[in-house]
């Protein structure tokens, strides 16, 4: 198995065979903006492969400034779920990154989920997400009306709550633009 980084080229392949069914529509950034952000340099798209067969990916959005990143999207291929493929991907990025001081990462909140099978998958993502070595923080993210409890990975940094609420902000910052940002977003630190 081998990471490799996703182009802009290859990014529609991605987003039609398998963001779009990995994802529900409300949650799917347009494939143009993410194309946009890639152009730009503030987002990186990285496939784990068993040779050209995609396993599962991870996209993030990188602020170059800090060299925090925010995942925005991550997925195993619907084909090999539950084969340990997004723990096997995690796990290759913290030995591999050697540019990120750590990942930002959203999970839907418990609070919101609209009823228990929603609250039980919610619970068992943010259960992977602690396996893999996450730590909840203490920072809320409302994101165009959807709630979020934010987690962070620590690779190179362990960075105080506080520093990760400023680095959120400043990524949605990058992401959104100021008006959309003071519009649609509200960061707490709790």
């Amino acid at each position: 198995m081998q990471i490799k980084i996703i182009n802009t080229e290859q990014l529609s392949n991605l987003y039609k065979n398998y963001l779009v069914y990995d994802f529900p529509e409300s949650e799917l950034k347009p494939l143009a903006m993410i194309k946009t952000y890639m152009e730009h340099g503030i987002y990186t798209i990285y496939g784990l492969y068993e040779e050209e067969e995609l396993l599962a990916y991870a996209m993030f959005v990188n602020n170059k400034e800090s060299e925090f990143a925010l995942l925005d999207y991550f997925a195993s291929n619907r084909k090999y779920r539950s084969k340990g493929y997004g723990s096997t991907l995690l796990q290759m990025l913290k030995e591999n990154d050697t540019v990120s001081k750590g990942y930002i990462i959203e999970v839907e909140s418990l609070r919101t989920a609209k009823d228990e099978e929603e609250r039980v998958i919610r619970e068992r993502r943010i259960a992977f997400y602690e396996k893999n070595g996450l730590r909840k923080t203490a920072i809320r993210a409302c994101v165009y009306g959807v709630e979020f409890d934010i987690l962070y990975l620590p690779l190179c940094v362990e960075a105080e709550d506080s520093c990760l609420y400023e680095e959120l902000k400043a990524l949605y910052l990058l992401m959104f633009g100021e008006e959309k940002y003071r519009e649609q977003t509200t960061v707490q630190l709790l």
